[in-house]
């Protein structure tokens, strides 16, 4: 089965300045809330990473800092290369049937490991529960990419949260800008299980919820003038889907936030959106 997109994350050195820069876009930020690891007897020990969220229906972006030992934490060698989008996260109704279908196909993954948070949101309080493993770095180096099994969804993706000002209901897909980008889409499809499509800037894979899009320095120069990775490969951005994109439109019109586009997608520079493109677009 073909997963979908859970989340993407944002890793930045300021998590209070990485909300404020968020709520300045228009999204609507949750409350925070510290990543632990938890052991089978529900005890709890502090991964060192601080956490807040824009959450939309069936996905959500994370918003995190890294706060403990960054020489032992598992997002080291991502922050050693820049700040900014570097987390993709695939869907998995069982982590553990999940890995054994990579196991098969020639990617050796780790086990899977029990994780969580703390939340305290409008529509519930509770651990939000959660079990993963991560894509090894031989396998994908194009972004820190995991699989997660969602134990606590309803807590997760709380619906009173998903009212976002700018009009942003869904992450649509995410940009990664690599050197060979088909290269880059095999590897993706790869681990996902899906399959490359051609683009007009490069490749596509479609994921069951959301797509990942590849594409070289030079295209992305095209669809967004003046941004430059700060390395290769990079997870460029993502894009939200607004079913109301007169009303986007209108937000970003009103702002003075210094957006780019028109007609049919608007966008913002990582230098406004902590490391991070950041565009909305209507849904496709």
């Amino acid at each position: 089965m073909i997963p979908g997109l859970d989340h993407i994350g944002i890793v930045g050195a300021d998590l209070e300045a990485m909300e404020t820069a968020y709520a300045r876009l228009g999204f609507t930020v949750a409350p925070r809330c510290e990543l632990v690891a938890l052991a089978e007897d529900g005890s709890a020990t502090p991964l060192g990473q601080v956490n807040s969220h824009l959450v939309f229906g069936r996905t959500y972006v994370e918003l995190t800092a890294v706060e403990g030992d960054l020489e032992t934490h598992h997002l080291r060698d991502a922050i050693a290369r820049y700040y900014g989008f570097h987390i993709v996260v695939l869907t998995a109704d069982d982590a553990d049937a999940a890995r054994s279908r990579l196991t098969e196909s020639g990617i050796d993954a780790p086990p899977t490991a029990l994780a969580g948070r703390e939340v305290r949101y409008p529509g519930g309080d509770g651990m939000a529960g959660f079990r993963w493993f991560r894509v090894p770095d031989a396998d994908l180096p194009d972004a820190f990419v995991c699989y997660v099994e969602q134990l606590t969804p309803d807590l997760v993706f709380d619906a009173s949260l998903n009212d976002h000002p700018n009009g942003a209901r869904e992450l649509q897909d995410i940009l990664i800008c690599a050197d060979d980008p088909a290269a880059a889409a095999a590897r993706f499809a790869r681990a996902s299980g899906a399959v490359v499509s051609g683009a007009p800037d490069g490749s596509r894979v479609d994921l069951a919820v959301g797509r990942a899009r590849f594409l070289d320095t030079e295209a992305l120069q095209r669809v967004f003038p003046g941004v430059m990775p700060p390395a290769l490969p990079w997870a460029a951005g993502f894009t939200a889907s607004c079913p109301d994109f007169a009303a986007t439109q209108r937000f970003f019109r009103d702002s003075d936030l210094p957006w780019h586009g028109g007609a049919d997608r608007l966008w913002l520079a990582p230098d406004h959106a902590c490391g991070a493109i950041v565009a909305f677009a209507p849904p496709e």
